[in-house]
Order: C-alpha cells, then sequence, then structure tokens
C-alpha cells in the first residue's frame, strides 16, 4: 500500500495559499457605516487568515520533527528502547487513521461525512446534526467509552446551541426540535 504524505514545505506552502485566498475573501466583507463599533463583521476573520499565514510560515521554517517538551526530557537510553519497541510494533500495524489502512480513502470518507453534516444542519437542526456527527465520528475513530460518548455528544451541542442563541443572539436552525 502506498502512504498519503506530504512533504513538511509542501504542505506549508499549500496552506499558505488556502490563508491567501481565505484572507482576501475575509477583506471583501462589508463593514458597518452606520455606526461606530470596534469589532467589525471581518475582524475575526482577518485574524484567523493572519494567524494561519503565520503558521504556515512556521511551519515552512521548521527543521526536522517538532518535539514535545516530554520527548526532549527523556533520556538516551529509554528513547531507544522505546525506538526498539516502536520499530517492532510498525513491522506489525503502522499508525492508521480510523479503520481502514487506506488514508486517502479514509480522508475522503471524512469529507463526506462533513457534506453529511452541512446536508443536514438544516434539515435536523443544530443540536441533532452535532451530536449525531460527534458521535458517529467519535465512534468510527475508536472511541471505546459509548456512555461517555454519547454524553459529550448531546452535551456539547445543547451547551453551545444555548451559548450561541442566548448569549450571541444568533439564530440556529432548530430543525425538529420545538425550540
Amino acid at each position: 500500500m502506498k502512504s498519503f504524505t506530504f512533504n513538511q514545505r509542501t504542505l506549508a506552502i499549500a496552506v499558505g495559499a488556502l490563508a491567501l485566498v481565505y484572507t482576501f475573501f475575509a477583506t471583501q466583507i462589508s463593514e458597518f457605516t452606520a455606526v461606530e463599533v470596534p469589532v467589525q463583521p471581518s475582524t475575526l476573520p482577518k485574524g484567523l487568515g493572519a494567524v494561519l499565514l503565520l503558521l504556515a510560515a512556521v511551519l515552512f521554517f521548521q527543521r526536522g520533527e517538532p518535539k514535545s517538551v516530554a520527548q526532549a526530557a527523556v533520556p538516551a537510553v529509554v528513547k531507544a528502547r522505546a525506538a526498539a519497541t516502536e520499530a517492532v510494533a510498525a513491522e506489525d500495524e503502522g499508525p492508521r487513521l480510523g479503520r481502514t489502512g487506506n488514508q486517502a480513502y479514509e480522508i475522503g470518507l471524512f469529507v463526506a461525512s462533513m457534506c453529511l453534516y452541512a446536508f443536514a444542519f438544516e434539515r435536523l437542526g443544530f443540536i441533532i446534526a452535532t451530536a449525531a456527527y460527534v458521535f458517529l465520528v467519535a465512534w468510527y475513530l475508536g472511541y471505546k467509552r459509548h456512555l461517555v460518548n454519547a454524553i459529550v455528544s448531546i452535551a456539547v451541542p445543547l451547551i453551545l446551541y444555548l451559548s450561541i442563541t442566548t448569549g450571541l443572539g444568533v439564530a440556529l436552525p432548530t430543525g425538529v426540535l420545538p425550540f
């Protein structure tokens, strides 16, 4: 099976190009002219575009594989033992995304699931569509504690819905729910 990988700099260039396009479209958002407000509708998108450009530049100029603080603190003997153990484990089974070994298939499956979520978003409503999406994605990725998964999948969309609709005054689709 052929591996689906990107060079670090190639990925940084792709992310940078995406960030430039995103930032361009963010600058096209019209601003409020009737009243003077410090935060315009384009403020957050412009900020996100700038952060994404900065992260793409950091990724482009980063050397080697990133190490966590925990990895840097581990002694060399422990690293050697871990490397030997990982080499044996890697021969048995490499890192996998989801349930199949084909990464391109997995990415396509997740893109299709996001499209299905977007389709269900208005029809079923924010709470039901988001709860189902979060539960099914966590289950597919191998999360075994189904009760915890169900509680989180219901509680988080409910909290987000109430926070956004009451706190920010933004209407989200209710779908089949009466509120």
